[in-house]
């Protein structure tokens, strides 16, 4: 079997795709793939942060028509790219094990949330990230920047900032090397489905779901369907700053949810725990208590982007 394996065309995506053909290959070695690359607007409009651009699933949306088409078999995601709702002929099949759900603090010389001196300029165009670390560190000075990891490594070598925000998940998977402190979850909530590479393919392809479920990692599964039940209960797109991240845990499930201001003058973060064998649950229940103890403040951020 030849599997066309779509993907954006970032260093990171390909990373990404890459992880997904090693794994499937320990569970399958007769399969074969073939590379799809797709240009999406989000790799092309790059002098706007994405909740400027305004097109809810960027990332994603453009690499699954290539399924949708019938010019690929499988699309990689990172999974927090997705979002909650995606086309109904096409499903999540499959999650490799999960890589670092963590943010964290990337500088040349070493960098935490705590030592950054007064007035650094940190960049990130995610208004979580920001509103998380504005709530912490108030003297410190929020700069934009886009680019895929490369480029935002680039511009922070280059003098233009102090430290950046980032994925630790991505850093780790091209090996950058640069300082990366790793920030507490209950301090800045990870995106939903951070750390995870979501494997996405149409519902009527039982010969691929078969192949694609051999290789699952199945407490990953578990986590990305929690957090994806989270981010549909709350009906968010991308404009609002929340986080949840979902971490089995022997027979349990725990749930670290938070939302914030992105000014950082308004956060709520809290925990569930549930159990594994209803990872939607916990995710709703994650969901259901943001609402009820930020209602306020969720509902101005969903109608404020």
């Amino acid at each position: 079997m030849i599997i066309r394996v779509a993907t954006r065309g970032s260093a990171l995506s390909i990373r990404q795709a890459e992880i997904v053909m090693r794994r499937i290959l320990e569970f399958n070695p007769d399969v074969e793939f073939k590379l799809v690359i797709v240009r999406t607007t989000g790799d092309v409009v790059l002098d706007k942060p994405l909740y400027e651009i305004g097109v809810k699933g960027i990332f994603e949306k453009e690499v699954n028509l290539a399924l949708l088409r019938g010019e690929a078999d499988v699309a990689v995601h990172s999974l927090k790219d997705m979002p909650a709702q995606i086309s109904s002929e096409l499903t999540l099949a499959m999650t490799p094990p999960r890589d670092d759900p963590r943010d964290a603090v990337v500088s040349v010389r070493g960098y935490t949330i705590d030592s950054l001196p007064s007035n650094s300029v940190v960049g990130t165009s995610s208004l979580r990230r920001r509103g998380f670390l504005l709530s912490i560190r108030r003297d410190v000075v929020v700069k934009p920047i886009r680019g895929n990891v490369d480029t935002r490594v680039r511009k922070l070598m280059g003098g233009g900032y102090d430290a950046l925000i980032m994925a630790a998940a991505g850093l780790e998977r091209l090996n950058v090397n640069i300082s990366v402190n790793k920030i507490d979850p209950l301090l800045m909530p990870p995106a939903p489905g951070q750390g995870v590479i979501g494997v996405v393919v149409r519902r009527d392809r039982e010969d691929l779901l078969k192949v694609l479920r051999r290789s699952n990692d199945e407490d990953t599964f578990r986590e990305a369907i929690a957090e994806r039940a989270f981010l549909s209960r709350i009906g968010a797109g991308c404009h609002v700053p929340l986080g949840g991240l979902a971490t089995v845990n022997g027979d349990s499930m725990d749930f670290v949810y938070g939302v914030v201001d992105p000014d950082g003058t308004s956060k709520f973060t809290g925990m569930v725990r549930g159990s594994l064998s209803d990872p939607e649950g916990v995710g709703r229940r994650a969901a259901e208590e943001l609402l009820s103890n930020a209602h306020e403040l969720v509902s101005r951020l969903m109608k404020n982007p």
